[in-house]
């Protein structure tokens, strides 16, 4: 039985297989505490299933945007190119926007280089937030990492979590394509829901959380072990 209109499935913590946009719908308004996600950038990036075109771009942003924003009570994600500000101004006007300073990356920009990515801002996850407005984080991940065109630092999105939420709030990402998002919540003690379409995604993505979940474990039962031994040290060594 559904309660309040929410599938009983979707109310636990989890990475679905699915499209967002019928995962989003499940669940009510400001729900989640943050949405922080990487969208389809509509550049022709060779994603395995979506067809990644600047017209595609705007039909799944025109969908996916207002949801974000409903069930999320604070909402981060790029632009996706800079001259898609106009467009996100005209339909979905942000409240900021953040500058994520990614140095000298030798990408090609208007008048030379592009050093830096506009992140939009709805909403706050609280009414007191105490974030800088500019994130310095250099990218250090290559296309095709973790069987992702396009994914994103491990520290971009912790940094952002970090700052935005506190130990147990909710974070969704509609778009969570490598895992980067799943893993920082891991990291942070943080609460996830996550959807992801394209299966050979999600499966990387699987597995590579189940390693990095592995490995806390295995790093936990380390810290229990060590104790143990230097207290039966202390008791009966010499």
């Amino acid at each position: 039985m559904d309660i309040d209109g929410i599938s009983p499935r979707m109310l636990e913590s989890g990475f679905y297989n699915m499209d967002c946009m019928d995962g989003m719908a499940q669940f009510p308004d400001k729900f989640f505490d943050l949405c922080l996600t990487d969208p389809p950038y509509g550049v022709n990036l060779p994603y395995n299933t979506y067809n990644d075109t600047e017209e595609n771009w705007y039909k799944l942003m025109t969908r996916a945007v207002p949801e974000m924003i409903r069930v999320s009570k604070m909402a981060i994600f790029p632009s996706c190119q800079i001259k898609r500000l106009g467009w996100f101004y005209a339909n979905f006007p942000p409240d900021w926007i953040m500058c994520w300073n990614k140095g000298s990356t030798g990408c090609a920009g208007h008048i030379g280089f592009n050093d830096w990515e506009p992140l939009l801002v709805y909403g706050k996850s609280k009414s007191n937030l105490f974030m800088h407005d500019v994130i310095n984080i250099t990218p250090n991940e290559k296309m095709g990492n973790h069987n992702h065109p396009c994914p994103k630092p491990l520290s971009w999105a912790k940094w952002i979590i970090s700052r935005a939420t506190a130990k147990g709030d909710k974070v969704i990402d509609p778009f969570t394509g490598s895992g980067t998002s799943a893993i920082a919540c891991h990291q942070l003690q943080r609460q996830f829901w996550g959807f992801e379409l394209d299966p050979d995604y999600f499966n990387a993505a699987t597995e590579r959380l189940n390693k990095v979940k592995a490995q806390v474990s295995m790093t936990e039962l380390i810290e229990q072990v060590i104790p143990e031994q230097a207290t039966i040290g202390g008791e009966y060594g010499h």
